[in-house]
Parts: structure tokens; sequence; C-alpha cells
């Protein structure tokens, strides 16, 4: 038997747990207020005067706030999430937040990194968007320091208000906003401006939708993923987790989105995955990937553990997926909730599913062939990754 289609179960842990450490990887679903950490959420709600216990920060001891981030579905996990995220309130904060997951990045051998964060759960707190990017990117300098390639992805809360489509021209001072000011619209506006004034290296690359899949949607958004695609934002969309197969369709016609985040319940459509395996050419893929490419699907098998969208994990349909031609890779969502970064997702998927050498390559490949990237930028990492398997034997001793 081949040493590429050997179980990887059988490999010394040391040995693997290294193998994966040091592997190239990318990260394109990652939720960066979900890299918030127990204890440096705690520590940023301490020095900006938040009375812990109080109904702004529910978690009186440290042991409280780190026992929440345990949950049983997506409803409970997003309400501590929220809750947590409250304690992030100036540019100190989301620079410290932004910090801590670069050095992440940097340790885990992470070379590409788009990174998805929320506007609204800060603007409707009356932070303004330019403390929030501010920074976030002063932040995820080391990273950029050290050559990961990183970008922004601004993610509107699905569960939020759409507004009007006036409310993208509106200019105004968001000191003492509300939830139902910063709609959909009134976000794509602070977006679009942020882009007009910012460097092209620190412009936000694209548009997602997140937060409760039901009962919202996709097509709730159709008209401001229209118009953000006309300013050049890339689209994205969160779908097919908690969602039936049809949100996935649908953010494919109506919002015309180039990645799918979760979308493993395609596995219920033939006709979907049939579609999902197929090169498309539409202008959104082009401007995506430079080139005719299938529409990936950024599966996060940790989250699916904790959120029950696989209760038992060896029924994860990764593989599945895999088989069908579709082009998926790994991530970690939320990391600091769900159980770890980059690494222990793949160690998990090695745990639970058992796959081959060239499984695990596949889907390390994958993640490179899902960036947004130009092929020419691609191309380097790919090599890299594949001299790294090529010497895969001898270091994991098959």
């Amino acid at each position: 038997m081949s040493s590429h289609a050997r179980s990887l179960r059988s490999v010394d842990p040391t040995r693997l747990q290294t193998f994966i450490a040091h592997m190239p990887k990318t990260v394109l679903h990652v939720h960066i207020e979900g890299t918030l950490e127990p204890e440096l959420a705690f520590a940023m709600a301490q020095r900006n005067g938040i009375e812990q216990g109080s109904k702004a920060f529910p978690y009186a001891k440290l042991d409280d706030l780190r026992a929440a981030y345990r949950f049983d579905d997506l409803g409970q996990f997003l309400d501590v999430y929220y809750a947590v995220a409250g304690a992030i309130l100036n540019e100190r904060d989301f620079h410290d937040l932004a910090e801590a997951y670069a050095q992440r990045l940097i340790a885990q051998q992470v070379r590409v990194a788009e990174i998805f964060f929320d506007p609204q759960t800060h603007t409707s707190r009356g932070i303004a968007m330019s403390t929030v990017v501010r920074g976030l990117w002063s932040g995820l300098q080391p990273a950029i320091d050290a050559g990961i390639h990183v970008r922004l992805i601004a993610c509107l809360l699905r569960d939020a208000p759409v507004g009007e489509a006036g409310d993208a021209a509106k200019d105004r001072d968001w000191s003492g906003a509300s939830l139902s000011e910063a709609t959909a619209w009134a976000t794509l506006g602070q977006v679009l401006d942020h882009n007009r004034h910012a460097p092209a290296d620190r412009r936000i690359v694209g548009l997602g939708l997140d937060s409760y899949e039901a009962p919202y949607p996709p097509e709730l958004f159709t008209e401001v993923f229209a118009r953000a695609r006309s300013e050049g934002l890339l689209p994205t969309a969160h779908a097919g987790e908690e969602g039936p197969p049809a949100y996935i369709w649908t953010s494919l016609r109506e919002l015309k989105v180039t990645r799918i985040d979760h979308g493993v319940r395609s596995t219920e459509d033939p006709a979907l995955l049939e579609f999902l395996a197929t090169a498309q050419d539409g202008p959104e893929v082009l401007a995506a990937y430079g080139e005719p490419h299938r529409i990936p699907l950024t599966v996060c098998p940790r989250s699916n553990l904790e959120l029950k969208v696989f209760p038992d994990p060896t029924e994860s349909n990764l593989f599945e997926l895999q088989g069908h031609g579709v082009l998926v890779c790994i991530n970690s969502d939320d990391p600091a909730y769900f159980g770890g970064y980059a690494d222990a997702n793949y160690l998990a998927i090695i745990e639970w599913l058992d796959p081959t050498l060239d499984q695990l390559r596949q889907l390390a490949l994958g993640g490179i062939d899902s960036a947004w990237l130009p092929p020419e930028a691609k191309q380097p990492l790919r090599d890299e990754l594949e001299a790294y398997f090529a010497s895969a034997p001898q270091a994991l001793g098959l």
C-alpha cells in the first residue's frame, strides 16, 4: 500500500502533531471576535471599568466566563459571543484582539488569512467603524510583517435590520447608535467609505453574511449584495449550516457569492453537489479567482461538533463532499469557543474521520485554491505545500 494511501491514526501522536504544526495552512473562515479568549476578554472588561457580574458583562469571575464558553447550540453560543464582545470598546481592545490572533497565525504556519469581522456588533454599541478597523489592522501588522496574506471581510448580521438603500449614504456620528440604526445598508455604506479613503492594502476586500441562519433567508440581502459587488467587494455567505440547501442555492443565485461558509448540508441535494463540483465562469467568480473556478465550501469541523451540526463527529460528511468533487477546506470559525485553531481542526478530522495522507493533502491544497488570490499568487503556495507533503512519509514514519 502506498504511504499516501495509509491511515494516519497509526502514526506516533507526537510526530503527527509536529507534522500538522509545521504544515503550511490557510484560514478563510474565522471570526476575529471568535478568537477572543476568556482571559483577554476578562482583562478588557476590567480595564474598561465594566462591572463583572452585571447585565453588561454577566461573569463575576474568570472561571464563570470560562464555563460560559461551553454551550449546547448555536443560540446559546451567540448569546455568550455577543455578551463577551461587549468588553471590546476602543481601538486598543481591537488591536489587542487582533494582535493575539496574529501571533497564532504566525505560530501555526498560516500563509493566507481572510478574516471576518462583524461591524454591527460594534457600531450598534456606538463604536465608530474607523475605530474597529484601525485597531484590527494595527493588531494584525505582525502577521503582515511575517509575509502572511491578510485580508478583512466585513460580515452583515442576518438577524439585524436590513434598512433602506438611503442608509448607505448617511454620514453620521455613530456614538450612541443602536442596532436598529446599524442596518445592513448603513454598514455597507461605512465599508465603502472606509475603502474610498484607505490605502489599497488596508481596504476591506469582501462582504459576508453570518449569525442566525433561520429564519433569515439570504434573499433579504439581495440588493445590499448587488451594490457591494458593483463596488468591487467579493461576496461570501454562511449557508447550509443550520439552514437548508435552499439557502445555499439562494446565496449562489441571488447574492452571487463566490464562497459558501459551512455548506455541509449540500449533500442533501444532488443537483447542488453537481453544481458545486463544476467550475463556474460568472463575472463574480472571475473577479475573485482570476479564472473559472468551483465555488468552495469553508468547512469548520470543531464548530460542527460543538454546535451539534454533527453531534457524532465521525458522521461528518467532509470526505463525502470531497468525493463528489466539491472544493472543501478546513477552517476554525470561532476557535476560542470551539476548542481550537487551525491545528486543532486538522488533528480533529484525523481522529474522527481517519483520512489518508492524500485526503489530508487535498484539504490543505483546497485552502489555497479557495483563497481570493490570483492564480500566480497561489502557485508558490501550492509548490511549498506539495514539497511539504512529499517529505511526509519520512516525517511521519509511513
